[in-house]
């Protein structure tokens, strides 16, 4: 019954998945840019990492009619240095502060710029525990929103933390490593209307003036930029759904507009989430926040956000619902220990979002890393690893190009370097599992990445992680009786990488039939050989679109590719010294010597010996002394014919 159900619902769902897919990429990744700000958002002041915050209480006060916002919030810190005598929380320079009280005492305060200083009644220790609430109010900067639904016309206030937004609307301290024991958020507004938030609904109180206080309460670890409130004239609906291996389902509570045919709208979209969970469940271990629920909000933004617990969203689109969910594990549970390492993140999200397509909507897979893959070499000089210069340029962390698509197609290819789904997602739940309700680096990752495969992956993350670009393949063929030989050189879109070391395939077409191989290129030039005892027609290179590589790649036949290249050379870069071997068939060696001239850019002769018997496909050492990086020529004098190779020495 389970799976007809499944697949009534998928049916619907992708039935008009393709041409609105990629409509909706218009993503809190583009649409944060426009709301950037021109002053500094990324604090550094030294007194932020004083203390540690164990819990933060927000009891405010708003509606869906201005972007005002009264109440306060109380934050629990633990103090990490000895004699603190003044603790510092972030709050936007508009909100004005009306009194605070530390430990049940009035004290004295100073708002200045973005920052509000508040002085201990007494110095406090390592160890101790300091309780202040602050009572503020006033106009809220650009992470509280209050905006109009151009479908269907609501009116609603929300929270738009990420990255550094938070202070917007509550006092805090935006640093993630220090992620909050425990949230509650107490939302009183208008009665009609709702306010919504992380965690459980644990109560409603409605107020004789027409109000109503709706009581959030979550008791998981908790990143600042993760804690939200939604206030808009919602209804709510339900479902649940329990995966192999959980004793009890998962609530998912979500909430719509309270307007003709929006529920009707989106319903079967929403119960898409069920079988999506269990896929995640199914590859990323158990969903973390399994004791209180996950869910949804509508928002005007044609977006999404993972709030923990509760996802702001603008429509119910299949591959958003994904992406979002993925962040449970990828963004929410594991959080980025720094904005430059996002990929943790976005990267891992949006390779969530493929592979419910991949399991759910297979027809549609190849399509969706299609689109992923060209969208990530529209940045050909840019970075997965956000510069430390754009550290606070939230418009440069969220790049679709770099840290969603091309971060998903990092994922994708650590799968098919591993060739083991199973290895592959039993490093992606380690990873989870260690840096559970904790922060994470891509290098972090690395390491589990590692341990769990034995692999090295140190060129991977150079080139692809640090690196810039994409391989561009030349590719030339020939057949001679049973051997096929093709010969690759591996150009790149960056000089920033000039190589990728990394595996791809080919696939051989013969009358009656074809095979796919696999290698590895470790050079800028490889030879590869086969015994393909049929007539060979054709080449084709990465022919399932397993590797990030350029469409400027070219695959022909060349008649005698042999004697159109003598000499094959690798590695390619070097670090100066490096080998060639002769790309002759036995039964026409000519025995002759190898004159081989090393010369610089400027012409000087670098490098000059000759080898007298080098037998065919034989490896011969060539050592610069001393070379300084650049790039370089090579000659080859081989039985009356000069070929030239250049190289780079890094």
């Amino acid at each position: 019954m389970r799976n007809r159900w499944y697949c009534w619902i998928l049916l619907m769902t992708f039935a008009a998945f393709l041409s609105i897919l990629h409509a909706q990429e218009s993503t809190h990744a583009e649409q944060q840019a426009s709301i950037r700000r021109s002053e500094t958002v990324f604090n550094e002041n030294p007194l932020l990492n004083s203390y540690d915050v164990r819990f933060y209480g927000l009891d405010v006060m708003v509606n869906n009619r201005s972007d005002q916002i009264q109440g306060n919030t109380t934050i629990l810190a633990k103090v990490m240095q000895n004699s603190l005598d003044t603790i510092v929380f972030e709050l936007y320079h508009t909100l004005s502060v009306k009194r605070v009280v530390v430990d049940g005492t009035e004290a004295s305060y100073t708002q200045t710029g973005d920052e509000l200083y508040i002085d201990l009644v007494s110095p406090k220790d390592s160890g101790a525990l300091v309780n202040a609430r602050v009572f503020y109010g006033g106009e809220t900067g650009a992470g509280m929103v209050r905006e109009q639904d151009d479908e269907w016309g609501a009116m609603v206030t929300y929270s738009n933390s990420e990255p550094f937004y938070s202070r917007d609307w509550f006092p805090c301290k935006q640093n993630l490593a220090d992620k909050a024991d425990s949230v509650h958020v107490y939302i009183t507004t208008d009665n009609g209307l709702m306010g919504v938030s992380n965690g459980i609904l644990t109560g409603t109180t409605y107020f004789p003036d027409g109000k109503v206080r709706y009581e959030w309460k979550s008791n998981y670890p908790i990143a600042y930029y993760l804690i939200c409130f939604a206030v808009a004239d919602y209804i709510e609906y339900n479902l649940e759904v329990q995966p192999d291996g959980l004793t009890s389902p998962i609530f998912i509570q979500n909430f719509v507009y309270d307007l003709p045919g929006c529920l009707d709208t989106y319903r079967e979209q929403i119960n898409v989430t069920a079988p999506i969970m269990e896929v995640f469940c199914n590859h990323f271990g158990p969903y973390p926040f399994r004791e209180e629920k996950y869910g949804h909000y509508m928002w005007p933004w044609g977006g999404g956000m993972e709030n923990q617990t509760l996802t702001g969203v603008g429509n119910f689109e299949f591959y958003l619902i994904a992406h979002e969910l993925g962040h449970s594990w990828f963004g929410d549970y594991v959080t980025c220990a720094t904005w430059q390492d996002i990929w943790v993140n976005e990267g891992f999200a949006t390779f969530a979002g493929y592979l419910a397509t991949e399991i759910l909507g297979p027809d549609y897979a190849d399509d969706e890393r299609e689109f992923r893959f060209e969208s990530a070499m529209l940045e050909p000089d840019g970075t997965v690893y956000v510069p430390f210069e754009d550290i606070g340029n939230d418009s440069r962390i969220f790049n679709s190009s770099l840290s969603y698509n091309k971060g998903m197609a990092l994922l994708y290819m650590i799968r098919f370097e591993m060739q083991d789904d199973a290895l592959f997602y039993q490093a992606l739940r380690n990873y989870v599992d260690r840096y559970a309700n904790d922060v994470a680096t891509g290098m972090d990752f690395k390491e589990v990445l590692e341990e769990t495969s034995g692999m090295n992956f140190t060129d991977f993350f150079n080139q692809w992680y640090f690196g810039a670009g994409y391989p561009i393949y030349n590719v030339t063929w020939d057949q001679v009786k049973d051997t096929l030989t093709i010969h690759s050189i591996q150009s790149t879109s960056s000089t920033l990488t000039p190589l990728f070391k990394m595996s791809i395939e080919y696939r051989i077409l013969y009358s009656g039939g074809d095979t796919t191989v696999r290698v590895f290129q470790g050079a800028g030039e490889e030879t590869y050989r086969f015994n393909i005892p049929y007539e060979v027609t054709g080449v084709e290179l990465d022919p399932f679109n397993h590797v990030l590589d350029g469409e400027n790649n070219m695959v022909k036949r060349v008649e005698g590719v042999r004697k159109d290249q003598m000499i094959a050379v690798a590695p390619n870069p070097s670090g100066g010294t490096f080998f060639f071997s002769l790309n002759e068939e036995p039964g026409e060696f000519s025995g002759d010597p190898v004159v081989v001239e090393v010369v610089d850019l400027a012409g000087k002769l670098c490098y000059r010996r000759t080898f007298p018997h080098c037998l065919p496909y034989m490896e011969y050492e060539i050592s610069l002394d001393n070379p300084g990086r650049g790039i370089y020529f090579v000659r080859f004098r081989y039985a009356g014919r000069v070929e030239a190779k250049k190289i780079i020495v890094r």
